[in-house]
């Protein structure tokens, strides 16, 4: 649950070794364009990509061999995140010379594409290669055959390995990953017990034991060894080894406090706490809110210049119910990374929830500012300008964040539609919102806002209920006991004139809210009247009254209804 065991990769960083290149070249007088690469650091310094980019692409257009050239758009394109093309260039410049770090790219981009098989064929080149570590190249290519489901060739290649040389714990820790796979948890003890004698200062060593142990129903030798493993290797990742052991054991306490050592060093990496404190909030996590809190405050203060560690605390203040908490986390976030999305939701968020829409604008035009035209923004700052009732302006925004949004998940365009449904209707546009309303549906069937507001738009203009009363079931069916859906479905049965199952939806209605609306007492009175039952009526509607309606035209009808002592279109 806590520690997530990373997987053996090449030891070359590349995007360094392309830094080198890119320098290095530039001093090679030779080169025809190595006056042409050194103006590109300029480019590259000041973050234009683009600029440096055209400049590259003029180069090998001069040069199409210049396969170093090739290779530093490769580099820039996978900074950039596009695989695809920075697969193409590296391709490009394998192909005029497979230079070591060419192909070590290659199976870098190729890994993180989750094409293994080809990553294999490249490591197979590069291996034949001069000058290499083969030994590393090999633990390598067992790991990559183990990840592509060629468990039992990785564990060929590894026992042929063992043979044909010296033993090393490295390699004994690859064999114990193939062997806890196949659950044969003795021959991991007895792989790597010996080198628990010889006190490896690898964890990896004693975390694998530990889980053997574990799978053999050894609990206490589990907690010993990485007991031991801390005292031999002085790796603070084993903490989160034993908060996993307490826990399994029944020990809350136990497993909480090595935890909270864990997060407490500074030795251990940032993004593994921060996939706990993820994992933590999650139901059932088996650690209360209190002590999650704890655990957000000192990644805090252990990683105070890490935006993530913010936003991480901003979310457990979310669950405990502390806004004002959450949206200071929120806004520390955003200020150290002004280029967070996340945070720059979920402050808006907070701020909607605390009702301070003039904020929520205020920070949604800043978000904008340094992450233009994201779709996520701009839906959330047109609902903060539809609470506001600035309707014009949210819609501008809500039609822009369709726009952009077309890449987005299904979900997200329904909820954007959704929102267009709510605007276009405050507009008066009728047919408009109707259209906006269904696509939302069309997008995710269980868009439950879309089902219920549709529903209830249409009965109020006695238009398609049929439908009407089909979305509002269908909402009621995906969250039950919810007084407002209840309502919304009351209401369309009695538009149908179906005025005694309209009276059962309402009592559950009334029955489910936490606090009943001048609207909710006042549809009751109109089911109950249909339903001849006029003295309850009556109450309802004077109750209603005292409560006060949405606008005078409301507060008019309501005494019509009472004096009349009779239902009033």
């Amino acid at each position: 649950m806590f520690k997530k065991y990373l997987k053996y990769a090449l030891l070359v960083t590349m995007l360094t070794a392309a830094g080198q290149s890119v320098s290095a070249q530039s001093s090679i007088q030779e080169k025809p364009y190595s006056s042409q690469l050194k103006n590109i650091e300029v480019f590259l310094r000041s973050g234009d990509f683009k600029q440096a980019l055209d400049s590259l692409d003029a180069i090998t257009l001069a040069y199409p061999k210049a396969d170093d050239v090739y290779f530093a758009k490769a580099v820039l394109f996978g900074q950039m995140r596009n695989v695809d093309r920075a697969l193409e260039e590296v391709n490009k410049a394998i192909a005029i010379d497979s230079k070591n770090e060419y192909l070590s790219f290659n199976i870098d981009i190729n890994k993180g594409k989750g094409d293994l098989t080809s990553a294999i064929q490249s490591l197979d080149i590069l291996m034949q290669k001069d000058q290499v570590n083969k030994a590393a190249l090999t633990r390598e290519k067992i790991m990559l055959l183990f990840n592509s489901e060629k468990k039992d060739e990785a564990l060929a290649l590894y026992q042929d390995t063992r043979k044909a040389s010296t033993p090393t714990d490295t390699l004994d820790i690859i064999g114990a990953t193939l062997l806890l796979a196949k659950d044969d948890f003795l021959s991991v003890i007895t792989l790597l017990e010996p080198w628990v004698v010889q006190k490896s200062p690898l964890a990896q060593v004693y975390s694998q034991l530990a889980q053997a142990y574990r799978g053999n129903k050894e609990p206490k030798k589990s907690i010993g060894i990485l007991n031991t493993g801390i005292l031999n290797t002085k790796d603070n990742y084993l903490f989160l080894d034993l908060a996993d052991e307490y826990r399994l054991s029944g020990k809350s306490k136990l497993s909480f406090e090595y935890l909270k050592q864990a997060f407490l060093s500074k030795n251990i990496d940032f993004g593994e706490k921060n996939r706990i404190i993820l994992t933590l909030l999650t139901p059932n996590s088996g650690f209360s809110l209190i002590q999650t809190q704890e655990l957000a405050n000192a990644l805090v203060d252990v990683h105070p210049r890490v935006a993530e560690s913010h936003v991480a605390k901003g979310q457990v203040n979310w669950m405990r119910n502390d806004l004002v908490g959450a949206q200071s986390s929120f806004s520390i976030a955003v200020g150290i990374n002004p280029y967070q999305i996340d945070a720059w939701r979920m402050l808006i968020s907070v701020d909607l929830a605390l009702e301070q829409y003039d904020q929520a604008i205020q920070h949604g035009g800043e978000a904008l500012h340094n992450i233009p035209n994201n779709p996520v923004l701009l839906y959330f700052s047109s609902i903060a300008y539809t609470l506001k009732g600035n309707y014009e302006l949210a819609r501008n925004l809500m039609e822009a964040a369709l726009n952009n949004g077309q890449n987005e998940n299904e979900i997200f365009q329904s909820n954007i539609y959704s929102g267009l449904g709510d605007i276009y209707h405050k507009l008066d546009m009728q047919s408009a919102s109707d259209v906006a309303y269904r696509e939302a549906i069309n997008l995710d069937s269980t868009n439950v806002g879309a089902m219920n507001n549709l529903a209830y738009y249409l009965s109020l203009r006695n238009q398609d209920l049929e439908d009407a009363a089909k979305f509002a079931l269908t909402a009621n069916e995906l969250r039950p006991n919810d007084a407002t859906l209840e309502d919304t479905y009351a209401w369309v049965l009695f538009k149908q004139e179906k005025y005694a199952d309209a009276l059962l939806w309402i009592e559950k209605a009334m029955k489910n809210s936490d606090s009943v609306s001048a609207v909710l007492l006042e549809h009751y009175g109109d089911i109950l009247i249909k339903n001849k039952k006029t003295a309850e009526a009556m109450k309802q509607w004077k109750l209603a009254l005292d409560r006060g309606g949405d606008s005078e035209t409301n507060i008019e009808k309501l005494k019509e209804k009472i004096n009349k002592k009779a239902y009033v279109e």
